[in-house]
C-alpha cells in the first residue's frame, strides 16, 4: 500500500528544540514582559511636573451693574475674605492679597494663575491696600497684567520688583464655576503646564486613534456597533476632557464660551444615549427580551425628558441635570450588567462582564464628580492615563463581544452548510445582490432547476415576491416561519406555498425552503368546508355573514348598495316526512341549481335553514333586484320538480330588502324575513321594503328594542297601561284591572303592539317581554300597594311561546318567589289555543301557579274551538270570553245563545267569567242579565296611565259614558239594597 507523504508543518510560536524554546519564550513572554515592567516602574515614579500652586486668600463680589475699578475696589473692602468662591453667571470682581517678594532686589520668579476657562478676557492689576504708599489711583494701580490661557487656567507674571501687595481682577464668567486664584513658582508653573498639556495629548491622541480604528473595523465588517462605540469613546474623551479641566479646547483649538455650554450638554446627551444602546445591544443575548425592551423604553423615554431639561432649563441646573443622568445611567447600565453576570457560560464572558464593571465605575464616577463640581480632585496624568485605560478595556470588551457573536453566526452558517445535503429542506445562499450563490439538490427540486442551471443568473425575485429579509432573519431566530408563495409563471400553474427561515451572515442570506402546498390545499379546503353548505354547495350560514359583512363594509365606505333577498320553501317538511330526507335533499339540491342558473357569478346564494336561503345584490338597490327576485320565484312555483317518478310543486315566497348601513348581517336576514312572512300573509309571490319603507324602520326599531331588553333587561320604550276590570257583583268596591304592553318608538309615538309581538315570538325575543312585564308589573305594585287597597286581582298575558319554554318558567317563578304578597292579587291569562296544545304541560303549569296563590285564566276562550270538552281537563280559574263574539253579540240571537251556554258551562265548572270588547251599555246590560262576572272595554275605559289607576279610589272616575255611569250606579244600588 502506498504511504501518504504529510507536507512538514509550519514553525509554531513554540518549538521542539531547546534553542527554539529559549527564542519563544525570549520573543512571546520575556520581551513583552519587560516592557509592561517598564511601563509599570514609570507610571510609579513621581510625575514631573506634579506640583501645586499656594492659594491666595481673596475676597469676592457678584455684581450685575457695571463697575469702574475703584467703585468695585471700595466694595471689596468690606467683603470678608476665602480661599474660593462659588460663582454664578456674570460679572465677578476679585481682591486678592499677595506675599511679599522674598528678594526685592533680584528678578520675580513667581506667577498668578486662575484656574479658570473660559472666561470673556479676565482683566487683572496690581494695587496697594488702604494702608500702603501708592494710593490705589495712581498708575501702578492702573497697570493692566498681561493674561495667558494655558491648560492650566489664566496666567500671569508678577512684574518685576513690584511693591503691590493685591490683585484686583474682573472676571466675566459664562456659567457658573469655582473662582479662586493661586501664587505658583514660575518655574513649576511651566513644568505643570507641560506636564498637563503632554496628558491632553495622550488622553485626544489614544482615544482619537482607538475610535478611528474602530470606524476603520465598522466600516470594513459592516458592524455598526463598532460605530456606537466609536462615538461612545469620543463622548468619553469629551466628558473627560470636562472632568480634568481641559474641555475649552479639542486639537489644539480654542472653543468659545458661548459654543461650548451647548456642547457640554450635547455630549451628556448623546453620552447618555449611546450608554444604553450600547450597553443593551452588548448584553442582549444575556437578557430576555421583555427585559431588553424595557431597558430601551426607559432609555428613550428618560433621554426624551433629559433633552427637554437640557433645552429648557438654566445652567445652573445643568450640573444637577448631570450628576442625576449619570446616576441612572449608572442604575441601567449595572442592571444589565449583573442581570447578565449570572447567564454567561464561559469563564471570559464572566472576566469581560466585571472588567467592564470597573471601567464603567471608573468613567461615571468622573460624572458624578462634575455634577458635585468636584472635577478638580481629579489630578491631570493619571486621571488622562485612567479615561484611556478604561475606554481601551470597554472597547476590548466590546469587540471580544461582538467577536464571539460573529463567530456565532459563522458557526449557524457552518451548521447549514453541514446539513446542506442531509436535510430534506430546499437550502439556499443569497449574495449580497440577492441573487443564488448555491442551491442544495432539494432547493434545484423545489425551483425546477437542472444540476447544469447558472445560479449566479437567478435572482431571488425571478422565483419569489420581494420580502424583507431583516424581518425574516428575526422571526427565523424566534422560531417563527414566514409562509410565502412562489409566483405563477401562468393562470393554469398550480399555487406552491413554502415556509421560509433566513439568517443574515454579513451581506449575504443562508436560508431554506420547505414545501407545504399540500398542507395549505389542504386548509383552503377546510375554509371552503367551513363557510358552504356541502349538500347544496351554497354559502352556509357562515359563509354568507360574512359576504353580508363585506357587503355593509363597502356601502358604509364607497355608498355602493346592496340588495338582500330571504327566500323561504313550503312543504319541504312534508316531503321530508312522507318521502324521506333523501329526497328532500335532492330536492333542495335541484332548488339550488335552479337558483343559481338565474343568478350571476357576483350574486351569492347561501342557504341558512333547511328551507330558507339568502340572496345578494351587489351594486343594486331592492327595487331594481325585484325583477331577478320575481324570476327566480316564478321559476320554482311555476313548474314542478322531478325526482324520480315524482313530480313536486313547491310554493315559495321572498323578501326583498335594501341593505342599510347601520344593520349587521342578522338584521338584515331579520329584516328581510319579516319580508318574507309578510308575503306569505298577503299570498305575494315578493314583499319588498326598500330603503326608506316603513316596514324597514319598524322593523329597525323592534331589533333596536329586542337588543335593548336582551342586554339591559329593560327599555325606554316599553311601558305598561292599565285597562279596568270591572265586577257586576260589587263595581264600586274594587278597581281590577289588566296590565297592557305598550312600544313607542324614538318619535314617541305609538307603535302597533300587535305586530311588536308577533315579531318578538317569530325572533324568540318574546320571553324578554314577558319577563320585563312581570318584574315591571310586581315592583310597580310593590311600590305603590298602599294606593292599590281596592284592587283585588291585576291580570296579565302570557305568550304561548314562553309557556312552552322551561327555562323561562323556571325564570318566571323565580320572579313570583321574590314578591309572594303581589302574586297572589296576580290572574294569568293563557291563550286557549296556546293552553290546548299540550294539555299535560299547561295543567302542570296551572297547578304550580295556584300552589303560589295566583289565579289563572283561559284567554280568547271560543275562538275558532266547538268542542268544550278540554275545558274540564284544565283546572281554570276564570274564563276570557273572546271579543269578537261580545262585540257582535247583540247581533243575533245564535250569537246571544252561544255567549250564554258558555258563561252557563264556567259557572257549571265553578269558574267565572271575564266578557272583553264590551263597547255599549246595552251589550253591558245583557251581560249581566246572563251572569257574567267581569266586564272589559271601551265603555268602562279603554286603557289609562298607571297614575290614572293610582289617583282613583274606586272605577266610576274611570268612566266617562253617562249611560255607563248610571247603569253603574244601578246595579250599584241594587246590590246594596
Amino acid at each position: 500500500m502506498a504511504t501518504k507523504t504529510l507536507p512538514p508543518r509550519s514553525p509554531g510560536p513554540f518549538t521542539r528544540s531547546a534553542a527554539g524554546r529559549a527564542w519563544s519564550y525570549l520573543l512571546y513572554v520575556g520581551i513583552p514582559v519587560l516592557i509592561g515592567l517598564g511601563l509599570l516602574a514609570a507610571l510609579l515614579q513621581p510625575r514631573l511636573g506634579d506640583y501645586a500652586g499656594q492659594p491666595l486668600t481673596a475676597r469676592f463680589l457678584h455684581t450685575d451693574v457695571r463697575l469702574d475699578p475703584a467703585q468695585a475696589l471700595e466694595q471689596l473692602l468690606s467683603r470678608p475674605t476665602r480661599l474660593a468662591e462659588s460663582a454664578p453667571t456674570g460679572q465677578v470682581w476679585l481682591l486678592a492679597d499677595l506675599p511679599a517678594a522674598p528678594n526685592a532686589d533680584a528678578p520675580d520668579r513667581f506667577s498668578l494663575l486662575l484656574p479658570i476657562h473660559p472666561a470673556g478676557a479676565p482683566e487683572c492689576r496690581l494695587t496697594h491696600s488702604q494702608s500702603g504708599a501708592e494710593p490705589p489711583s495712581s498708575a501702578a494701580s492702573r497697570r493692566t497684567l498681561k493674561i495667558q490661557d494655558s491648560p492650566l487656567g489664566q496666567q500671569m507674571q508678577r512684574p518685576h520688583a513690584s511693591t503691590a501687595d493685591q490683585i484686583l481682577c474682573q472676571v466675566s464668567l459664562p456659567f457658573p464655576t469655582r473662582l479662586s486664584i493661586e501664587y505658583w513658582q514660575r518655574q513649576e508653573l511651566a513644568a505643570t503646564t507641560t506636564h498637563t498639556a503632554q496628558a491632553t495629548g495622550l488622553l485626544e491622541g489614544g482615544l482619537l486613534m482607538l475610535a478611528a480604528f474602530l470606524v476603520v473595523i465598522s466600516l470594513t465588517t459592516r458592524e455598526h456597533p463598532y460605530l456606537v462605540l466609536a462615538c461612545w469613546i469620543l463622548c468619553n474623551l469629551r466628558l473627560g476632557a470636562w472632568a480634568l479641566g481641559w474641555d475649552h479646547q479639542f486639537l489644539g483649538a480654542a472653543i468659545p464660551p458661548d459654543a461650548l455650554t451647548w456642547i457640554r450638554k450635547l455630549t451628556v446627551l448623546i453620552y447618555y444615549i449611546l450608554t444604553i444602546q450600547l450597553f443593551t445591544t452588548l448584553f442582549q443575548p444575556s437578557l430576555d427580551a421583555a427585559t431588553v425592551r424595557r431597558l430601551r423604553l426607559v432609555g428613550r423615554s428618560t433621554a426624551l425628558c433629559l433633552l427637554l431639561a437640557l433645552m429648557a432649563l438654566p445652567y445652573d441646573w445643568f450640573q444637577l441635570t448631570t450628576f442625576l443622568t449619570a446616576w441612572l445611567t449608572t442604575a441601567l447600565v449595572t442592571i444589565t450588567l449583573i442581570h447578565g453576570l449570572f447567564r454567561f457560560n464561559t469563564r471570559s464572558q464572566l472576566w469581560h462582564t466585571i472588567g467592564v464593571c470597573l471601567a464603567l465605575a471608573v468613567l461615571l464616577t468622573g460624572l458624578v464628580l462634575i455634577g458635585l463640581g468636584r472635577a478638580t480632585l481629579i489630578a491631570p496624568f493619571p486621571g488622562a492615563a485612567a479615561l484611556l485605560l478604561c475606554n481601551l478595556l470597554i472597547a476590548l470588551a466590546a469587540a471580544d463581544k461582538m467577536r464571539e457573536d460573529r463567530q456565532l453566526r459563522l458557526r449557524q452558517r457552518n451548521d447549514l452548510i453541514a446539513r446542506d445535503t442531509l436535510t430534506p429542506l430546499g437550502l439556499f445562499t443569497l449574495g449580497a445582490t440577492r441573487h443564488f450563490e448555491h442551491l442544495n439538490p432539494n432547493a434545484r427540486e423545489i425551483l425546477d432547476l437542472s444540476p447544469e442551471s447558472d445560479l449566479h443568473a437567478l435572482a431571488w425575485n425571478d422565483f419569489f415576491p420581494k420580502v424583507d429579509w431583516l424581518e425574516i432573519s428575526v422571526a427565523t431566530e424566534q422560531g417563527r416561519d414566514t409562509e410565502i408563495q412562489r409566483l405563477q409563471t401562468s393562470a393554469d400553474t398550480p399555487a406552491r406555498n413554502f415556509l421560509l427561515r433566513a439568517t443574515l451572515v454579513g451581506s449575504r442570506i443562508e436560508g431554506s425552503l420547505q414545501d407545504i402546498s399540500a398542507r395549505t390545499e389542504t386548509i383552503r379546503k377546510l375554509r371552503l368546508m367551513a363557510d358552504n353548505d356541502p349538500l347544496t354547495d351554497t354559502l352556509n350560514r357562515r359563509g354568507i355573514e360574512k359576504t353580508m359583512q363585506k357587503a355593509i363594509e363597502s356601502l358604509q365606505q364607497t355608498n355602493t348598495p346592496c340588495a338582500l333577498a330571504f327566500l323561504d320553501l313550503d312543504h319541504l317538511k312534508r316531503v321530508n316526512d312522507l318521502f324521506g330526507h333523501s329526497t328532500g335533499d335532492t330536492l333542495l339540491q335541484m332548488v339550488c341549481e335552479r337558483l343559481k342558473y338565474s343568478l350571476a357569478d357576483e350574486q351569492p346564494l347561501g342557504r341558512i335553514g333547511n328551507d330558507e336561503f339568502i340572496i345578494l345584490f351587489p351594486g343594486m338597490r331592492a327595487g331594481e333586484a325585484r325583477r331577478h327576485a320575481q324570476d327566480m320565484i316564478e321559476s320554482l312555483n311555476g313548474s314542478a320538480l322531478y325526482v324520480g317518478e315524482r313530480a313536486f310543486q313547491l310554493k315559495s315566497a321572498m323578501g326583498l330588502i335594501d341593505i342599510d348601513r347601520s344593520m349587521t348581517p342578522k338584521d338584515a336576514i331579520s329584516a328581510a324575513s319579516r319580508a318574507c312572512r309578510d308575503a306569505r300573509k298577503q299570498h305575494q309571490d315578493v314583499v319588498l321594503y326598500e330603503e326608506n319603507a316603513r316596514e324597514l324602520f319598524d322593523h329597525i326599531d323592534e331589533l333596536h328594542l329586542f337588543e335593548q331588553l336582551e342586554n339591559k333587561g329593560t327599555s325606554e320604550d316599553v311601558f305598561l297601561e292599565m285597562q279596568p276590570i270591572m265586577s257586576l257583583r260589587h263595581p264600586l268596591q274594587t278597581l281590577n284591572f289588566e296590565a297592557l304592553l305598550r312600544v313607542r318608538n324614538t318619535g314617541a309615538r305609538p307603535l302597533q303592539t300587535g305586530k311588536i309581538i308577533q315579531a318578538a315570538e317569530d325572533s324568540g325575543m318574546i320571553t324578554a317581554i314577558d319577563k320585563w312585564v312581570f318584574t315591571t308589573l310586581l315592583d310597580w305594585m310593590s311600590k305603590h300597594h298602599l294606593k292599590l287597597g281596592q284592587t283585588r286581582q291585576v291580570n296579565v298575558n302570557l305568550s304561548g311561546v314562553s309557556l312552552n319554554d322551561d327555562r323561562f318558567i323556571n325564570v318566571l317563578f323565580g320572579i313570583l318567589n321574590q314578591q309572594p304578597q303581589f302574586t297572589r292579587r296576580l290572574c294569568v291569562e293563557i291563550t286557549e289555543g296556546v293552553a290546548l296544545q299540550d294539555l299535560e304541560r299547561t295543567r302542570q303549569f296551572m297547578r304550580r301557579l295556584q300552589r303560589m296563590g295566583a289565579r289563572v285564566a283561559l284567554d280568547d276562550f271560543g275562538a275558532g274551538y266547538t268542542s268544550f270538552s278540554y275545558l274540564k281537563e284544565l283546572p281554570a280559574d276564570m274564563i276570557k270570553i273572546d271579543g269578537t263574539l261580545i262585540r257582535d253579540m247583540l247581533a243575533s240571537e245564535a250569537n246571544i245563545a252561544i255567549v250564554n251556554s258558555i258563561v252557563d258551562l264556567a259557572h257549571n265548572l265553578g269558574m267565572e267569567c271575564i266578557a272583553e270588547w264590551v263597547e255599549d251599555v246595552a251589550t253591558l246590560r245583557a251581560l249581566a242579565d246572563m251572569g257574567v262576572d267581569y266586564v272589559q272595554g271601551y265603555v268602562i275605559s279603554g286603557s289609562r296611565p298607571p297614575l290614572d289607576i293610582l289617583a282613583c279610589d274606586n272605577i266610576m272616575p274611570l268612566v266617562k259614558d253617562p249611560a255607563a255611569r248610571a247603569y253603574i250606579e244601578e246595579i250599584s244600588g241594587r246590590r246594596l239594597s
